[in-house]
């Protein structure tokens, strides 16, 4: 029985603050209004101030929204319409999801129970996505699967390409903190088909020979050793056509205690019917179905 099956993605309509874009609408009420950036850096408004309300647009924000906003560093508040400020953050089957800002103007990253889903050592989660699309280089029109949605980053870069996307996500509640998110917006494209469903069952169910790429960035390896294995390679393998490039983001755990898993990985790689094109130490392999 089909344990997967296709998910609308439906972004919040909203306002998403972090709490040096809160400061900033702050200090525009001695001013009566001026520009301020909002949405994570996604936007540059106009603001007027009248009283204690700031309008942006015909979008009200209240100062006791923003003040409460500027004292949660790190974190992203949400304003619906007419509503007050929430943290994206919340506990789900016994995890603590959280949307984490990384840096002013800077796309956020997902935080599970205190750990980053995203590489975030001297980049960011944005253009981290955007290297591992380019080492893929898949051309206008190329059919892509993006194992492990996230936060949608690497498929929204898929997309600016002119790729046509399949996006598998094990966790709905990662989709939900998606929603929430201005840089995820784009992840509601015609061209991506999202689907919900544990990746290791959904590959094996996807047509043979369908893609021209791949971009594959599971979580740490003792969180999801499954998609690490020759089993989940070969069913990766059958679903692309021949010739067609795998990105595998594999990072470096066990960099301090001298392990280096992307021997292994390779090995496996080439025993399911892939030709290793290079290995970038600590990072990732990129692969050729052979």
């Amino acid at each position: 029985m089909k344990t997967w099956h296709p998910l609308f993605f439906c972004p919040k309509t909203g306002l998403a603050l972090c709490a040096c874009e809160a400061r900033e609408l702050l200090t525009l009420s001695e001013r009566g209004g001026g520009f301020a950036t909002v949405d994570l850096g996604k936007g540059k408004v106009n603001v007027k101030v009248e009283g204690g309300t700031f309008w942006i647009d015909s979008f009200p924000l209240r100062a006791d929204g923003l003040r409460a906003a500027v004292q949660e560093e790190n974190c992203v508040v949400f304003f619906e319409q007419g509503g007050v400020g929430f943290k994206v953050a919340f506990y789900r089957d016994g995890r603590f999801y959280k949307l984490k800002c990384v840096g002013k103007g800077v796309a956020p990253t997902l935080e599970i129970s205190g750990i980053h889903m995203h590489n975030i050592v001297g980049t960011d989660p944005w253009n981290d996505a955007k290297r591992k699309v380019e080492l893929v280089g898949p051309g206008k029109g190329d059919r892509v699967l993006d194992v492990c949605t996230g936060l949608g980053y690497t498929a929204i870069h898929l997309v600016k390409r002119g790729a046509e996307v399949v996006s598998i996500e094990k966790d709905r509640w990662v989709l939900e903190i998606a929603e929430f998110n201005p840089w995820s917006r784009e992840l509601s494209s015609p061209r991506v088909t999202l689907l919900l469903g544990d990746a290791f069952e959904v590959v094996e169910d996807l047509p043979e020979g369908f893609f021209d790429a791949a971009v594959h960035d599971p979580p740490r390896f003792r969180l999801a050793g499954e998609l690490y294995s020759l089993e989940f390679y070969t069913r990766l393998r059958r679903t692309l056509r021949r010739g067609a490039r795998l990105f595998h983001y594999t990072g470096w755990p066990g960099k301090h205690r001298g392990v280096n898993i992307q021997t292994g990985i390779a090995k496996r790689l080439r025993a399911s019917g892939f030709r290793v094109l290079r290995v970038l130490k600590g990072y990732g392999i990129l692969a050729e179905a052979v």
